[in-house]
């Protein structure tokens, strides 16, 4: 356990630095959470990269106790995220009527699920604080993705990576009418004199 207490400073700094900045993010533009045109997915988004970003902050601090305790931190850190982000998938799926969500929404909620859910069950089945201490070092660095690449997102910035580009392009696709035809290809164009 001792040879982790290094890296678990050095994310108890990082993850207070980076909750801190997201407090500073949502005060610059606080119309996209608050008051007639807020945003339940702008909500959301910012909910689960706080969410992480703390998450990722105490099993940080619990790391460095003397005596452990990461499988207790685990299974509270990790119910509170499974509690909040379900409830939010509630929030999402009841509102999606009325208002114009992503249409990623539900797989990257699904995925955050899927990372608590995770991180319960290795508090409940780890029992060795080597085996604990290397599963909460693989959550810090699965929730530092998640929060900020949420936190990215909150801004309203896109990364340019491989799934941004699938994300837009599944975006612009526009379904057809049932019984419409599919529209003429373009006519190519013949080669001009050279």
């Amino acid at each position: 356990m001792t040879s982790y207490t290094q890296f678990f400073s050095g994310t108890a700094t990082v993850a207070g630095a980076l909750v801190g900045l997201l407090f500073v993010a949502l005060s610059v533009a606080p119309e996209r959470l608050r008051g007639t045109h807020a945003s339940v997915e702008h909500q959301a988004i910012a909910s689960t990269a706080f969410t992480a970003l703390v998450d990722a902050l105490f099993v940080s601090l619990i790391g460095l106790e003397p005596g452990g305790g990461l499988d207790f931190g685990a299974v509270i850190l990790g119910a509170l995220g499974l509690t909040s982000s379900c409830g939010l998938a509630v929030r999402l799926w009841r509102s999606r009527a009325g208002e114009n969500l992503s249409r990623r929404w539900p797989y990257l909620l699904g995925f955050i699920v899927l990372v608590y859910a995770t991180q319960v069950i290795t508090g409940l089945i780890l029992r060795t604080p080597s085996s604990q201490a290397s599963a909460s070092v693989t959550f810090v660095y699965i929730l530092f993705a998640v929060g900020i690449a949420r936190s990215w997102e909150l801004l309203g910035l896109h990364g340019g990576g491989p799934l941004d580009l699938l994300a837009q392009s599944l975006s612009s696709r526009q379904p057809l009418a049932r019984g419409s035809a599919v529209p003429p290809a373009p006519p190519e164009s013949s080669p001009g004199p050279q």
